[in-house]
């Protein structure tokens, strides 16, 4: 199952990266009144932002990307210089109408190494022990107060959202590298056929052995296995952008059905399916802005594909 960062077009820097953790949290927590604090006018005193539950976060991305070990020192180092904000902000923080903290959220867009949690733990028990020592000093900090890594997988729901409806300028990239090869065992036999048999239609080759023709045949196998991959991922990481491509996807699929049924005249079959090719992509491109155009030539073949390898799609031969 594939990373929802990998559907990220673009590199995400620091500002990008706080300005969607912003908006996840305005999405997630909008009925505990999230309120966003700007890094102006004094500073954001060590975090983006508060709700009146007692949850605050602070984000951390990296400048560029680090092999795991200097990626998780420059976790660590943030998270030790932010927290640090944090015990001694109190005053900062109840001038801005802060309750007491409970969860203080540490927004990253991964981490590869575990020790970043032993790191949040060990802070977390630092100020615990400072909070008793002092409680004067500490009444900002909550009892049961915890650190909790959230990364961007935390947030599949709120991104997808946020992307869908236009809230960002970033676009989703479900390109998929193919192979030279196909993997044919991920192709069952019969669907195989069924790609064969509609794509001689198509070309009006009678000969197996053609070479063209096993190329194209080759290319809509890869495009079928991909397909099955990328919808299920789209499934589990952009769940409402699954539904909307699914939605659009049955409703052609019975145009597709329609048109290679009535055609009568199989020297007619290339130009209709052709016709076909054209007229979904401006579909998509209509309806998926947010896809990057490689996004877009490749749900196209993906989903042709397995109209070609089921009954939806059916050519005069």
């Amino acid at each position: 199952m594939s990373s929802i960062l990998n559907f990220i077009e673009g590199y995400m820097d620091g500002n990008s990266w706080e300005e969607l953790c912003v908006q996840c949290y305005r999405l997630r927590y909008q009925n505990d009144n999230y309120t966003a604090i700007p890094a102006t006018q004094g500073g954001d005193a060590g975090i983006e932002g508060f709700t009146n539950k007692g949850i605050v976060h602070q984000c951390y991305c990296p400048e560029r990307s680090y092999s795991d070990q200097v990626l998780y020192e420059h976790q660590r180092d943030k998270l030790t210089t932010d927290i640090e904000k944090l015990k001694n902000n109190a005053t900062r923080l109840s001038a801005l109408g802060v309750p007491t903290v409970v969860e203080w959220h540490y927004n990253i867009p991964e981490y590869k190494d575990s020790r970043i949690l032993v790191h949040a733990e060990t802070k977390r028990q630092e100020i615990l022990k400072a909070k008793k020592d002092n409680p004067a000093g500490f009444t900002h900090i909550a009892d049961d107060f915890k650190i909790v890594i959230k990364t961007a997988e935390d947030f599949k729901p709120e991104i997808s959202r946020i992307i869908r409806t236009n809230l960002t300028d970033m676009q989703l990239n479900l390109a998929i590298e193919h192979s030279d090869e196909p993997d044919w065992s991920k192709c069952d036999s019969e669907k195989t056929a069924n790609i064969r048999r509609k794509i001689k239609a198509v070309m009006l080759v009678d000969d197996d052995n053609d070479e063209a023709l096993n190329d194209v045949i080759g290319i809509y196998v890869s495009c079928y296995i991909s397909g099955l991959e990328l919808m299920g991922d789209l499934r589990i990481n952009f769940p409402e952008f699954y539904d909307d491509i699914f939605k659009l996807e049955q409703s052609y699929k019975r145009d597709v059905k329609l048109k290679t049924r009535m055609n009568t005249d199989k020297k007619m079959n290339g130009a209709l399916f052709n016709d076909i090719l054209s007229d979904f992509q401006s579909k998509l491109e209509r309806d998926f802005s947010r896809l990057t155009v490689a996004s877009i030539g490749e749900l196209k073949q993906d989903l042709i594909a397995s109209w070609l390898a089921d009954c939806s799609m059916e050519f005069r031969s």
